[in-house]
């Protein structure tokens, strides 16, 4: 069983020596073996995919579906199809293959038309996930999985590693008031440390959605207490986690994206999530803010005064001022909820004038509750009794559907 921020030091340590990388089969490069291909032949085929479906060889599954199998129509989520879009999604044509393109992700639509799903046989998953609840393609899958239910279509999700690692779980469970909006859809803490399905499996059965769901899971991987263990490259996920370090850089910071700060999105996000800034931040507190948020003492996070010009979001074209996060040796071992909580209490507190939240930041922090804390400055050490008490209620309702085991 794996456990809450799990005081797993040691092992996490002894892995990182031992076991430089590892070498799996993701569900993707399953989809050859004997066992599996049978379940695809002679079935008309519709696919839920995005940039970064692709396998060890760096071919798409669209690519190698429409060369052997029945392929007859593609859904795509947010971002689109092979490229990395932000903004809503537009209907179309996939360039290399002439398939129709159906988007999950516009103005009015997260779910597919159950019309065009009925001359459909077998829809297969293959989306790479950051393990943050908030991250939004389990939502698009689990209104896909509804939707193929009621029709009884089975549904197939080619699974892939958690690139948190598969050991630690942090942050606040999410509650079941703020359930069901596309970034805060399932009751599971911040960062939940399943895999996509795992995630599916547990959602059908407590749901009792009577879905036909297979997963395809990663052969020889175990549930691993670091991120950097990969032996292919990162494909970028989305446009703003263009790496493995902005993974989790977006489990500490993407819940500052509602309030009124800069975090470095731009046209090339170079920068995402690695800067925290705003124009009414001056040169001179950048650099008092630099040496209190290092007073902190978070192993492995280096801050530094930092200015630039944003390109994006409600600064763009303006100055803004604030820190440059540094990533070095160490910063896996951190609790992110500790640090997201220390950070976010801190700003609150010193800019309580000009700092403000949008009206979504409580879905990403997961609760009314927790965010209140942050708004007064609480103790960690008394919100931490709180938070493990409920991850360690999701741990009891999660055990059933885990898919890998610890080492």
């Amino acid at each position: 069983m794996f456990g809450m921020s799990l005081s797993m030091g040691i092992l996490s340590l002894l892995i990182a020596f031992i076991t430089p990388a590892f070498s799996y089969d993701y569900g993707i490069d399953r989809i050859s073996e004997p066992a599996f291909e049978a379940q695809l032949q002679n079935r008309n085929i519709a696919v839920l995919a995005h940039a970064a479906s692709v396998d060890r060889n760096g071919s798409h599954l669209i690519d190698l579906l429409n060369r052997r199998f029945s392929l007859k129509k593609i859904f795509v989520p947010e971002h689109g199809l092979r490229s990395l879009n932000d903004g809503w999604v537009k209907d179309g044509v996939d360039d290399q293959t002439g398939l129709p393109v159906f988007s999950l992700y516009k103005e009015r639509t997260r779910a597919p038309n159950p019309a065009d799903l009925k001359d459909i046989d077998l829809v297969i998953i293959d989306l790479q996930d950051v393990g943050v609840r908030y991250y939004t393609y389990f939502s698009t899958i689990a209104e896909f999985i509804k939707v193929a239910a009621s029709l009884q279509k089975e549904v197939m999700i080619l699974d892939r590693p958690n690139p948190l690692g598969g050991l630690k779980v942090e942050g606040e469970t999410l509650d079941a008031a703020l359930e069901g909006a596309f970034i805060s859809y399932f009751t599971v803490p911040t960062r939940h440390g399943l895999t996509l399905g795992e995630l599916a499996r547990f959602y059908v059965e407590e749901k009792k959605i009577p879905a036909k769901l297979t997963i395809i899971p990663v052969k020889d991987w175990h549930r691993e207490p670091v991120i950097a263990h990969s032996d292919r490259p990162w494909k970028p996920s989305s446009p703003a986690i263009l790496t493995r370090e902005q993974v989790f850089l977006y489990a500490l910071w993407g819940s500052l994206e509602h309030f009124n700060l800069s975090v470095g999105r731009g046209q090339t996000n170079e920068l995402a999530f690695k800067v925290i800034a705003a124009p009414w931040i001056s040169v001179a507190e950048s650099q008092v803010l630099a040496t209190e948020l290092n007073a902190m003492g978070f192993k492995g996070l280096t801050f530094l005064p930092y200015s630039f010009t944003a390109s994006r979001d409600v600064y763009l074209g303006q100055k803004v001022n604030g820190v440059l996060i540094e990533l070095s040796e160490g910063y896996e071992e951190l609790r992110t909820d500790e640090v997201t909580f220390a950070i976010s209490s801190f700003l609150s507190s010193r800019y309580s004038e000009t700092l403000k939240f949008s009206k979504f930041a409580v879905n990403y922090y997961g609760s009314e509750r927790f965010l209140n804390s942050i708004r007064n400055a609480s103790p960690w050490s008394e919100v931490t009794i709180q938070v493990d008490d409920r991850i360690s209620s999701f741990l009891k309702r999660s055990q059933p559907y885990l898919l890998y085991s610890v080492f």
